[in-house]
C-alpha cells in the first residue's frame, strides 16, 4: 500500500487523494473565481510526496551483490 498523495479533478473542484484509493480524499480546493485550486492541491500533493520519500530508508544492495 502506497502512502502517496494523487490529484483528481472534478467539474467544480480538483481534491488531493490517496493515490491508493482515489475515493479516500484529504482535501478539496473549489474552483472559485482567481482562486489558483488546482495549483495548490498539486503543491500539497507534491510536497507531501517529496517529504515521504525523504522520510523512507535508503535502499541498500543486498550482501555479496555491488
Amino acid at each position: 500500500m502506497s502512502d502517496r498523495l494523487a490529484v483528481v479533478e472534478e467539474r467544480d473542484r480538483f481534491l488531493v487523494v490517496r493515490e491508493d484509493d482515489p475515493s479516500d480524499w484529504l482535501c478539496a480546493f473549489a474552483r472559485d473565481g482567481d482562486f489558483p485550486a488546482e495549483r495548490w492541491a498539486h503543491n500539497m500533493a507534491r510536497t507531501y510526496n517529496e517529504r515521504l520519500e525523504l522520510s523512507e530508508p535508503p535502499v541498500t544492495s543486498s550482501p555479496g551483490r555491488s
